[in-house]
């Protein structure tokens, strides 16, 4: 059906970095015009972006808690009981997946911790070897997110006058 979600979206965003953006005076007001681009940029083509990145993190995820399990009963990881399905492509299921794995990795975390003692610069999750898994993962979210995190920074560079405009208004 025409027109699709994206081309609304598309539509939406030219209409306000076109001809609403230009039109604002004070500082907060192109702020939060700016924040509403990302965000617009961000949800285009999202519906087709997510289900594979769900995929692949909760892939991720669920081979991180494999590993933090394994470190815990002190034996070799086993991916039986957190395997996922790589053709999954319902959202609904890969949202309510990705927090039972993340809720899952956080107890895990817990456990290690109220079983040893550590110092102020060691960490469970380094003992179980997931550091740099977790870290990937975040440095992932990070990506799929990154015009929704710039946009939280567009108020604070406008409020204290350090850039004319924000972003790319073309």
């Amino acid at each position: 059906m025409r027109p699709t979600n994206d081309e609304l979206l598309v539509g939406v965003r030219h209409v306000l970095d076109d001809v609403l953006l230009p039109e604002l005076q004070s500082p907060w007001a192109i702020a939060m015009g700016t924040q509403m681009l990302f965000i617009l940029d961000h949800l285009t083509g999202r519906a087709e972006r997510e289900p594979r990145f769900l995929v692949g993190e909760n892939q991720r995820l669920a081979g991180l808690l494999g590993k933090a399990e394994a470190w815990l009963a002190d034996k070799e990881p086993s991916l039986s009981d957190n395997a996922i399905q790589d053709d999954e492509t319902d959202l609904d299921v890969l949202r309510v997946r990705n927090g039972e794995l993340r809720a899952a990795i956080s107890r895990a975390i817990e456990q290690a911790y109220e079983r040893g003692d550590y110092s102020a610069d060691e960490l469970p999750t380094v003992r179980m070897g997931i550091d740099a898994g977790l870290i990937e993962v975040l440095g992932n979210q990070a990506e799929f997110w990154k015009p929704i995190a710039i946009a939280t920074l567009a108020p604070k560079v406008v409020a204290n006058g350090s850039h004319g405009g924000v972003g790319s208004r073309s």
